[in-house]
């Protein structure tokens, strides 16, 4: 019976020619990056969100924002080989990360149990730690706009509806149901057109604006003792409208 699979020298020819031509579709992606106006707002974006982070970070939280921050850094990077179904995928991750951070941080004891536990959902309320802890993302959403609901310029909860938006498209992304409905081959990566470019930092910074926007209705003491440079960017990544709304409270010192 001859065998079916490639010998050790074809395997490595294979593997060498494989990886020739991912270099060459990773850089025709980039030289598309390195020429956009739009990909150059995505970098900026994801900078300023880390410093943002820095700013309302600290102790106390858990999960601490260092993970959030990682996905900052790794955005530009996917985006820039043309993985912008994989950024959104990371855009996902990065709004569980921040909505846990204000649910977790409240509650301890699910906290070491979400440490501890399964990467699963519980089903059993019966057992409502174990249940508590490990839910899906609308759950800790919602505590986060009940949490918010007393919060007395009304930007906290303004900020969950924003992330509801956002994540309906981000949500729509991670599912694979328009894979199944194409009739064509998906390419390797994707058109680094200024459209789809432009399309995508819409997306980032409204999922940023509005994460970084709860976290500091979340953090007032923090937002407040910012420095210079971090309100600065916090400012930015707001845009004008929400910029002025903050400033004009009462939401922290303005």
């Amino acid at each position: 019976m001859s065998n079916i699979y490639p010998s050790p020298s074809q395997l490595r020819t294979q593997l060498e020619s494989f990886l020739a031509a991912t270099k060459s579709i990773v850089s025709e992606a980039l030289s598309g990056a390195a020429t956009s106006i739009a990909f150059r707002e995505i970098y900026k974006l994801s900078l300023t969100t880390n410093t943002v982070l820095i700013g309302l970070g600290g102790s106390g939280l858990r999960p601490a924002v260092l993970a959030a921050r990682t996905i900052t850094v790794r955005i530009p990077v996917l985006i820039s080989i043309g993985q912008f179904s994989v950024a959104e995928v990371e855009l996902r991750r990065f709004v569980e990360l921040i909505i846990w951070a204000i649910y977790f941080t409240d509650h301890s004891v699910e906290w070491q149990h979400f440490l501890a536990g399964s990467k699963g959902f519980s089903q059993d309320a019966r057992k409502p730690i174990a249940h508590a802890a490990h839910r899906e993302l609308s759950f800790y959403l919602e505590y986060a706009f009940e949490l918010m609901e007393d919060e007395p310029s009304g930007l906290g909860t303004l900020a969950v509806g924003n992330l509801r938006n956002a994540l309906s498209r981000l949500n729509a992304n991670v599912h694979a149901g328009h894979l199944a409905r194409s009739a064509a081959t998906i390419p390797p990566r994707d058109e680094m057109d200024e459209g789809s470019l432009r399309s995508f930092a819409n997306v980032q910074r409204a999922t940023f604006a509005s994460c970084s926007l709860l976290l500091a209705a979340y953090r007032k003491k923090k937002f407040d003792g910012m420095e210079a440079v971090q309100r600065d960017h916090f400012d930015w990544l707001m845009g004008p409208k929400l910029r002025k709304d903050v400033r004009k409270g009462p939401f922290g010192l303005g």
